[in-house]
């Protein structure tokens, strides 16, 4: 049998369909910013080569999510220069997706929200909480849901970014070692954009945020990053703000030379006594000998 009767009769079996599809789905987009271009004002979806670069976030319209190219490979390079202009991929469908978010979802750390009943069950030690301690265990708990962009591919790259100190975990554990909660996200200078966050009992996720946006104030950072609207990141002090109010914050907190490591939680920080609106606040006050 010939090569092209076996790739024939692969295609018609199924086992060679999603090559095809993913093919296929650049060819369209190609074809279409070809034939049909847009109308004056208007900025379509435009298809990403291998080395090609990202249009500017600026020229596209306001309507809400909206998508700005197709195609491309999705690398370490191609997702820290994505974030650094807003640009969020989804490559759990082919060719990948590369999204605007408008509005943007994100926290001034000054207005962070910290509930009445959390404060206690800080002090009370039931949970413990670390920093960059068994990232890849986050992830794989942030995966672990019926839908997620968290692929294989996705998961790969995190873990290649957390080696590099560009990506960083949050683990709360329980009393007996477990882990109760956690999240994810990248640094990019002094804005950190999260990813994911999971929790296995109740208000470990909050814990989670509670260190993490306390250290971020005392770190210097201006903004924390959530993408896209949930209600419970809403009761915790995030907020809507439109694409290019976040813009131009992104412009001015994102910071390709600031230094990235491993993060450890401060021992010298007192999240339970942290008033937002007071930096400085969580610093805990030390008693000089006389």
């Amino acid at each position: 049998m010939s090569k092209h009767m076996a790739l024939v009769r692969k295609i018609i079996h199924g086992l060679r369909w999603p090559r095809v599809r993913h093919r296929l789905g650049y060819g369209r987009v190609w074809l279409q910013s070809r034939l049909f271009p847009p109308s004056r004002g208007k900025f379509p979806p435009v298809w990403l080569a291998v080395k090609s670069v990202f249009p500017p976030v600026w020229k596209m319209d306001d309507r809400p999510h909206g998508l700005l190219a197709i195609g491309g490979i999705l690398t370490e390079d191609a997702l820290l220069a994505a974030y650094s202009k807003g640009i969020h991929p989804f490559c759990d469908r082919h060719p990948i997706q590369w999204v605007v978010f408008n509005p943007r979802m994100v926290l001034f750390l000054e207005k962070t929200k910290i509930g009445k009943g959390l404060r206690p069950l800080i002090r009370s030690g039931q949970f413990k909480v670390t920093f960059d301690t068994a990232f890849e265990e986050v992830v794989q708990s942030c995966s672990d849901r019926s839908y997620t962009w968290l692929v294989p591919e996705r998961i790969d790259l995190a873990v290649a970014l957390h080696e590099q100190g560009r990506v960083h975990s949050v683990e709360v554990w329980d009393h007996k070692g477990y882990l109760a909660g956690g999240l994810f996200g990248v640094d990019m200078g002094r804005i950190f954009i999260g990813e994911s966050a999971f929790s296995n009992e109740p208000n470990a996720m909050k814990v989670a945020f509670a260190y993490l946006n306390c250290h971020l104030q005392h770190w210097g950072y201006g903004l924390h990053d959530a993408q896209m609207y949930s209600k419970h990141l809403e009761l915790m002090g995030f907020e809507e703000i439109p694409r290019r109010k976040y813009g131009d914050r992104l412009r001015e907190l994102v910071d390709a030379d600031a230094h990235h490591g491993k993060w450890k939680v401060d021992e010298h920080l007192d999240v339970a006594e942290w008033v937002p609106s007071l930096p400085g606040s969580q610093v805990k006050e030390r008693v000089l000998e006389q």
